[in-house]
C-alpha cells in the first residue's frame, strides 16, 4: 500500500444484503441501460447511471478478488456476517462523492412508480449508505464501523 491506496476493513458485512444489494444494483443496471435513447429528462438520467456503472466496473470492481471470494464463500457456508479487508484507491472516494447523487436520482425516480419494482428496499438503502460511507470514511483515516444492522 502506499500513497495513492488505502486499507478499508468492512466489519460484519452482511452477508445476504451484499448479495441483494448486487443483484438490485445489476437489475437496476440493464432496465436503466433500455433507456439512455430518451432525448428527456429519463434518458439523462439513464446515460449518469451507466456512466457511474461503467467507471466502477472498469476501474473499481475487480481490485480485491479474494475479498470477493471470501464473501462468495460466507454466502455459500450461510454466514450471516463476516469482516473483509480491502485495498483501494484514494480516488475511490472521489468517485463514490460523485456518483452518490446520481444513485438518489435513481432511486428517487423509481419511487415515483416509473420503475417500481426497482425501487431500493429500506433495507438495502441502509445497507448502501453504511457501504460507501465506510469508504469515504476509512479512506478518510477514520476507523472502521460494523454494520450497525
Amino acid at each position: 500500500m502506499d500513497d495513492t491506496t488505502r486499507a478499508v476493513r468492512l466489519i460484519d458485512l452482511p452477508v445476504q444484503l451484499w448479495d441483494r444489494a448486487r443483484q438490485h444494483a445489476d437489475a437496476m443496471v440493464r432496465e436503466f441501460a433500455y433507456l439512455t435513447d430518451d432525448s428527456g429528462d429519463v434518458g439523462k438520467l439513464a446515460q449518469q447511471l451507466m456512466a457511474v456503472a461503467q467507471a466502477s466496473e472498469t476501474q473499481y470492481a475487480h481490485l480485491n478478488p479474494e475479498a470477493e471470494d471470501l464473501v462468495e464463500a460466507a454466502l455459500k457456508r450461510g454466514d450471516e456476517r463476516i469482516t473483509v479487508d480491502v485495498t483501494v484507491p484514494v480516488a475511490f472516494k472521489q468517485h463514490i462523492l460523485d456518483a452518490a447523487p446520481v444513485l438518489i436520482q435513481v432511486d428517487e425516480y423509481c419511487r415515483k412508480g416509473a420503475l417500481l419494482t426497482l425501487a431500493t428496499p429500506d433495507d438495502l438503502r441502509g445497507y448502501w449508505l453504511w457501504y460507501l460511507a465506510e469508504f469515504v470514511r476509512q479512506i478518510d483515516g477514520n476507523p472502521p464501523m460494523p454494520w450497525p444492522g
